[in-house]
C-alpha cells in the first residue's frame, strides 16, 4: 500500500545519506534485506514478519562512505511530509549541512541538521525541515526537533521534543449529483441561504445537522500544528540476561477548523533469556482526549478514552531456525470493541543458508487511528471526523526469500488479512431539505472536496514480490509489485483502492563525484463514491529522473526531474498532482 501513506503534490524529497531523519548508518554496503519496521524494536524480537508492501514507500538507496561523494537523489515523494518529529537516533556524528532546493510551482526545500554535541556517550542533535509548493496548491510542511542521547554501559537514555505546523489550501474540485463539477463558492453568492442535510455521518456525540449552504462553504485552507516529546530508555541491543525498554510519549494534534487530540502513550517491554531463547512481554498504554473551540452542535468531539495492549510471547532460535509464539490482546474502554484478541506467531527457516529462505506467520492486531495518524494520509479530511479505530483479528502470511546470485534478492509473498472497520474515503455528500427551491435541481445534492469515511468488513489477499540488485555499490535497482484482492460487505468497492501497484527505483554512482538516480511507480485504476456514482479514477503512473554532482568535499549540487510524462492523475477524487516539476539546488556541510 508507502503508506505511508498518498498525497497530493509531487515533491522531490532530496535527503542527504547524513540527515538523521532517515537514522541509517553511514555504510558501504547496500542492505539486500527486506525490510521490517517496528514501532518499537525488541531487542530479541523476529524480523521476519513481512512488512506488507507499500510501493510509495522510500527505496533501499546505496550510501557511500564520505561526504564529498555524490548526494544520492532518492525517490520523489508525492506528498509533503508532515510535520512528525518522533525520535531521530543519530548513529554516526556526522558535521552539520544545510540544503536548499528551489524549481517551478515555486517548489522549495530546506534542510539543515547541527550535531550540538557529539562526545562518545553523550549526542545531542538539532534538526530543522521546510517543505513547500506556493502554486495554486499550496502546501507547506514546516517542523523542527531536538533530540538527545546519553549512552550508559547497557543502557541508552534517550529524549526528544518536536513541533511542527502545516499549511494547506483546498483546491479541489466539488460536484453535484450527476457528478459535474460545480463551485459552490459561487453558488453560495445566490443561494447561500439553502439548507441542507449532511449524509453518511458517523455518528459520536450528534445527529446528522443542516447547514445552510454558505455553512458548507468553510474556510479555503487549513492549519494544522503539532508537538511531540518522549523520554525512554532501553537496553543496548548487546545486553545479555534481561532485555527492556521503557518509554512515555506525549503528542498533540491541533486543527485550526478542527479538533484538538491530546495522546499519551505509555510503552514498555522485557524479555529474559534461557539459553537462546527468550521470553518476553510487551505492553502499551494510549490515553485519548480531544475538544474542540467550535460549538459542540456542529462538531463531534469523542469522549475521552484508553486503550490498553499487552502482548507475551516465548521465542525460540535455532541456528537454521527460529520461531516465535504468542498473543496480542487489546482493550478498549469507551470506544470501539472491548476486548480484540489476535495471534502473534512467526516462524522462519533458512533452509539453505545464504541464499534460501521460508518465513510464515499469523498476526493481527488493534490499530488507534488517531488524528495525527489520520490527517497524515489524508489532510483534506473533514474537519470534525475522527475515523474508527481497526481491528485485525487475523492476518496470515508465507513467503520466501532467495538469492540466486550474489547482491540479486527475490523475496515473494501472500498474506490474507480479515479486517473489522475498514475505512474507504469518500467525498462529503450534503442533500437540500425538502421544499428548497434551486435553481439547478441537480443542485439537491452536492459533494464537497473534503473527505468522510465509510466502513466495511473486508478482506485483502495480497500476493507481493520485491527484488533488488546491487553492483559493486555502482548500481542499485529495486522492483516492487502487488495485487491487492479486496473483498468488502458492507458497501460496493474498495473506494480508492488499487488492484496492482509497483514501483522500479534505481541508482546509478557514475564516478566518484557524479551519480543519477530515477524512479517510476505505477497503481492501477481506482473508484470514487459519489452518492451512487461509481467514478472511475484513471492509473497513476509516475516517472522521475535526478542526478547530484560533488563539486568539493563540502559542495554537493543536485537537479530533480519528476512526473516526466505530466500526468495529473488523481491521490483522491478530485484533487490532481501537479505535472511536470524540476527541483534543484545545493548541499553544504561545515
Amino acid at each position: 500500500m508507502i503508506t505511508m501513506k498518498t498525497s497530493k503534490y509531487i515533491i522531490p524529497a532530496l535527503l542527504l545519506f547524513t540527515t538523521w531523519s532517515n537514522a541509517q548508518t553511514v555504510d558501504q554496503n547496500v542492505t539486500v534485506e527486506r525490510e521490517y519496521k517496528p514501532v518499537i524494536q525488541d531487542a530479541g524480537k523476529i524480523s521476519s514478519v513481512p512488512e506488507v508492501m507499500n510501493p510509495n514507500a522510500e527505496k533501499i538507496a546505496a550510501k557511500y562512505t564520505e561526504f564529498n561523494l555524490p548526494l544520492t537523489v532518492g525517490q520523489n515523494i508525492h506528498t509533503l511530509s508532515a510535520a512528525e518529529l518522533g525520535h531521530q537516533q543519530r548513529k554516526n556524528p556526522n558535521d552539520a549541512f544545510v540544503k536548499v532546493g528551489i524549481g517551478n510551482y515555486f517548489n522549495n526545500t530546506v534542510d539543515f541538521a547541527l550535531p550540538i554535541i557529539k562526545k562518545t556517550d553523550l549526542k545531542l542533535d538539532l534538526k530543522l525541515n521546510h517543505l513547500a509548493t506556493f502554486s495554486q496548491e499550496a502546501h507547506s510542511s514546516t517542523n523542527a526537533s531536538l533530540a538527545l542521547d546519553k549512552y550508559f554501559k547497557k543502557s541508552n537514555l534517550y529524549s526528544g521534543i518536536g513541533l511542527g505546523h502545516e499549511y494547506f489550501n483546498y483546491y479541489g474540485n466539488e460536484y453535484n449529483k450527476t457528478g459535474s463539477i460545480t463551485d459552490l463558492s459561487s453558488l453560495a453568492v445566490s443561494e447561500g441561504s439553502n439548507e441542507y442535510l449532511e449524509q453518511n455521518l458517523v455518528r459520536i456525540n450528534r445527529t446528522a445537522n443542516k447547514f445552510k449552504l454558505d455553512e458548507i462553504v468553510k474556510s479555503e485552507n487549513d492549519v494544522f500544528w503539532r508537538f511531540n516529546t518522549h523520554l525512554g530508555i532501553r537496553s543496548l541491543p548487546y545486553t545479555t540476561g534481561v532485555r527492556y525498554v521503557g518509554e512515555v510519549e506525549y503528542k498533540l494534534f491541533d486543527s485550526r477548523n478542527g479538533l484538538t487530540e491530546n495522546m499519551i502513550h505509555t510503552r514498555a517491554g522485557f524479555n529474559s533469556q534461557n539459553g537462546k531463547n527468550r521470553l518476553g512481554l510487551e505492553l502499551s498504554m494510549q490515553n485519548m482526549m480531544y475538544k474542540s473551540d467550535i460549538a459542540s452542535t456542529i462538531i463531534n468531539v469523542w469522549d475521552a478514552y484508553t486503550v490498553f495492549s499487552m502482548n507475551p510471547y516465548y521465542r525460540k532460535k535455532k541456528k537454521k531456525w527460529n520461531v516465535r509464539l504468542g498473543v496480542k490482546s487489546s482493550f478498549s474502554f469507551v470506544h470501539g470493541r472491548p476486548f480484540n484478541p489476535s495471534p502473534d506467531i512467526s516462524a522462519e527457516w533458512k533452509a539453505v543458508p545464504k541464499w534460501l529462505d521460508f518465513y510464515a506467520g499469523v498476526g493481527g492486531g488493534y490499530n488507534v487511528n488517531t488524528l495525527d495518524e489520520m490527517f497524515k494520509e489524508n489532510r483534506f479530511l473533514h474537519s470534525d471526523l475522527r475515523v474508527k479505530d481497526t481491528y485485525t483479528p487475523v492476518s496470515a502470511y508465507f513467503g520466501i526469500k532467495v538469492k540466486p546470485v550474489y547482491n540479486l534478492l527475490l523475496d515473494a509473498y501472500v498474506n490474507y488479512r480479515y479486517i473489522d472497520n475498514q475505512y474507504f474515503f469518500i467525498n462529503k455528500d450534503y442533500s437540500a431539505v425538502a421544499g428548497t427551491v434551486l435553481a439547478n435541481p441537480n443542485d439537491s445534492i452536492i459533494y464537497s472536496n473534503r473527505f468522510n469515511v465509510i466502513y466495511s468488513a473486508a478482506s485483502l489477499v495480497k500476493v507481493g514480490l520485491r527484488a533488488n540488485y546491487n553492483i559493486r555499490n555502482l548500481i542499485n535497482i529495486q522492483l516492487k509489485g502487488a495485487y491487492n484482492g479486496w473483498t468488502v460487505y458492507d458497501t460496493d468497492m474498495a473506494w480508492n483502492m488499487p488492484k496492482f501497484e509497483a514501483d522500479l527505483a534505481a541508482d546509478w554512482r557514475f564516478n566518484r563525484n557524479l551519480s543519477f538516480s530515477g524512479n517510476m511507480f505505477f497503481e492501477s485504476e481506482r473508484y470514487a463514491k459519489l452518492g451512487d456514482l461509481i467514478m472511475t479514477m484513471k492509473p497513476k503512473v509516475d516517472v522521475n529522473i535526478g542526478a547530484s554532482y560533488s563539486y568539493l568535499n563540502w559542495l554537493t549540487i543536485f537537479a530533480k526531474v519528476n512526473n516526466i510524462l505530466n500526468n495529473r492523475y488523481e491521490n483522491f477524487y478530485g484533487y490532481k498532482v501537479q505535472g511536470l516539476n524540476i527541483l534543484a539546488g545545493a548541499a553544504i556541510s561545515f
